[in-house]
């Protein structure tokens, strides 16, 4: 009785489907091509559906795939690690002990040196008052130091392949303006606001990569100011307005310098600098004509980003 018991949920979920019905698809891993629903006959697709909510599904997609790569290397460093104190004769604890808790050595020097640099953050109290606290958070970096030099060397004398590969975000960047070849392996897409203080601070760091791999990243960009930053929407504008002379760089430069100063009147100013067509970049401007690429009201839809930018990386 136990036996028929246990099978008759699973026959009652098999006879609730419908007859003649196409087979059910399972949503971690769609088939190209395959129908994730039909309404009055017609499928709707997985490429249909990627219109109204694809950065969602990206995001998710990501998170998945970052989930088993850090489950892989879980099981890697478990597997090296047993089978390196099996090697010595010894238990993974042992192992541990002896190649990194017995090697932890936290002098006064160092504890003196991260209080001085740190002081500012101890609210006042003196070193003896936070000396446990101070010696507790320097061990645990040495002990991580530690352990990732021990499991790196394990890593580097096995026979290993990571076969998994991150997923790819297919983006059309459209007209956006953008910096490198059209064919470069990888595209960074930046959504930005030219108000944001901290999109301000991604610069250099944008700029650095620009320039490490030069010729092997094409950068985008993206408008999206933020309903709150008032004077950020004109920016845009006026960035696309300069980039109809074919200067949108130079003005895009000239209002990350000048963040705090960009009121219509400083906009104007900065074209002057960069010696724009004044009479048409103000007529631009004042018009609005470029203000219909201001604002991504359709991607607020299917993506919440965070700043200081949201930007996608992708392998061609």
């Amino acid at each position: 009785m136990k036996r028929i018991s246990l099978w008759l949920p699973m026959l009652l979920l098999v006879a609730c489907g419908k007859a003649g019905q196409p087979p059910s698809v399972d949503a971690a891993a769609v088939p190209a091509g395959a129908p994730l629903a039909i309404l009055n006959g017609q499928p709707i697709t997985d490429e249909e559906i990627r219109k109204v909510v694809g950065g969602r599904l990206s995001q998710a997609e990501m998170g998945l795939y970052e989930a088993r790569e850090d489950g892989i290397h879980q099981v890697i460093e478990n597997r090296l690690l047993e089978a390196e104190a099996a090697k010595r004769g010894i238990t993974r604890e042992q192992l541990l002990e002896k190649e990194v808790n017995s090697r932890i050595k936290i002098g006064d020097s160092e504890i003196q040196k991260f209080y001085n640099e740190k002081k500012g953050q101890m609210g006042g109290k003196k070193l003896g008052e936070v000396k446990g606290q101070i010696t507790a958070f320097l061990s645990r970096e040495a002990s991580q130091k530690l352990y990732d030099k021990m499991v790196g060397t394990l890593k580097k004398k096995a026979d290993l392949a990571i076969l998994i590969q991150p997923p790819k975000v297919e983006f059309n960047v459209g007209d956006a303006p953008s910096i490198g070849p059209r064919d470069a392996p990888v595209l960074l897409v930046e959504f930005t606001d030219y108000q944001c203080p901290f999109c301000s601070r991604a610069r250099p760091t944008i700029n650095q990569v620009l320039d490490t791999y030069k010729g092997k990243v094409r950068y985008a960009l993206k408008d999206f100011p933020l309903s709150f930053h008032r004077e950020s929407f004109k920016a845009h504008e006026a960035a696309h307005c300069a980039g109809e002379q074919g200067k949108y760089w130079d003005l895009n430069k000239k209002i990350w310098e000048n963040q705090k100063s960009i009121k219509l009147e400083d906009l104007k100013k900065y074209a002057q600098e960069i010696r724009l067509n004044t009479q048409k970049f103000n007529q631009c401007l004042d018009e609005g004509k470029s203000r219909g690429r201001g604002r991504l009201r359709i991607l607020r839809k299917s993506l919440t980003p965070s700043w200081p930018a949201v930007s996608f990386c992708y392998g061609a």
